[in-house]
This record gives C-alpha cells, structure tokens and sequence, in this order.
C-alpha cells in the first residue's frame, strides 16, 4: 500500500499496526496465537522514555491478540525504547539499535511448530530472528523466512518504509521443550516497530508463510 499523500497530516493520526498487517497462519493441532497491535501507552502502560538510557522496561508487553495465550515481549537491550502515543502506535528507539525478545514458558505441549512475525521501519533480514529453548543459547536459524510484504507509510515522525518478515522454524527432530525464546535486534537506529505476532503448535507440515516476495529498495 502507498499512501497518496505523505504530506497530508490527517494521515500522522493513521494507526500502523494491527492484527491485518500480519498472516494467520494455517496450523494444524492444538495451536496459540499471541499478538502486539496498536502500540502505544493506552493499550500497553508507558515502556521508557525518550533518550538514551539502556534500563530494563519495568515489565513485559502482554499480548492483546483476543484469545491469546500467555506469551511475554520484553526488551533485553538498547536504548530506551518507548511506546509513543495513541496517535502514533509504534515502538521508538532513539540513536541505537535495540533487543527484544518474546518469550513462553508454558508452550503448546509437544511443541514442533513456530512462526514469528515482526513489522518495523528495518528491514531484518531472512536470519533477523533466533530461537532459544529450555534456558539454553543454542540461536537457532528459522528454518523458513519471508518478507511478507514492504509499503510506505506515515507516521507521527513523518514517512517511513515498514517491512513485515515471518519467520518459522520446524522442532519436529527436538526433545520435548518446556519453554523457548525468539530473539531480534533492529535492523537501524532510530527504528519504529509497529507490532509482532507468534503463532505454535504441535504439528509441523511444511512452510506455513508465503514464498518471499520481490521487493524494490526503497
């Protein structure tokens, strides 16, 4: 989608996250969704301010997928990254790049099947995600990546170009796993992230996301 008019400031007041920016993927078995819309202190409490201090968010985001499970997104470095305003709905990191990290330490049991999505202003990249499981460090590549799409849009900082990737690994071959971790870092400093959404279960057949799409460099 491209925006007729980026210089219309109606369109600083458009919200640039919600559950239609990402995929719902078609998982077989018992499946959990946990999803971040709307990012902003109304929905989510306040998470930092503005400047460059690298403190811990005093907690977690809680997922507002309706009917979600129990999934955690913290931040685990950066500067402080901070939800904005309810006109903007996006995550800002002023001047360095951030880690974040969406955690479940009750997962679908018999888990073989996970798919992360993340829509930010940089363009992360097939390998911009890792999975950790049962307190370990073992980053694991997704076995599957797509960017599911790249649009211009506007936002309360003025134009911006959001990518939205998918990522997806098969744990079919793994002992069981009581709880696991995906892993990100942005791509940019001065990044937006406008939302993120995970989706598991116990069955695994195949890529669940599409094929990745040609994309120009904007």
């Amino acid at each position: 989608m491209v925006l007729a008019s980026l210089d219309d400031s109606a369109l600083t007041t458009r919200a640039v996250s919600s559950a239609g920016d990402f995929i719902a993927p078609a998982l077989a078995g018992p499946t959990s969704t946990d999803g971040w819309y709307d990012l902003n202190p109304v929905n989510f409490g306040p998470r930092g301010t503005f400047g460059t201090a690298t403190a811990a968010w005093s907690a977690p985001l809680g997922s507002n997928q309706p009917g979600s499970g129990d999934v955690s997104w913290d931040k685990l470095a950066g500067t402080s990254g901070y939800l904005t305003s309810a006109v903007s709905d996006v995550l800002y990191l002023p001047n360095l790049l951030g880690t974040f990290t969406v955690a479940d330490a009750t997962p679908v049991a018999g888990l073989a099947n996970l798919v992360f999505q993340a829509s930010s202003t940089g363009d992360l990249g097939a390998f911009g995600a890792t999975l950790d499981f049962d307190g370990g460090d073992q980053n694991v590549a997704p076995a599957f990546a797509s960017l599911l799409s790249s649009d211009s849009v506007n936002t309360a900082f003025g134009p911006a170009t959001r990518y939205v990737w998918a990522y997806q690994w098969d744990l079919t071959t793994d002992a069981a796993i009581d709880a696991f971790a995906i892993t990100w870092t942005t791509a940019a400093a001065h990044n937006l992230i406008f939302g993120a959404r995970l989706d598991q279960s116990d069955t695994f057949a195949g890529s669940a996301i599409p094929e990745p799409s040609t994309v120009a460099t904007p």
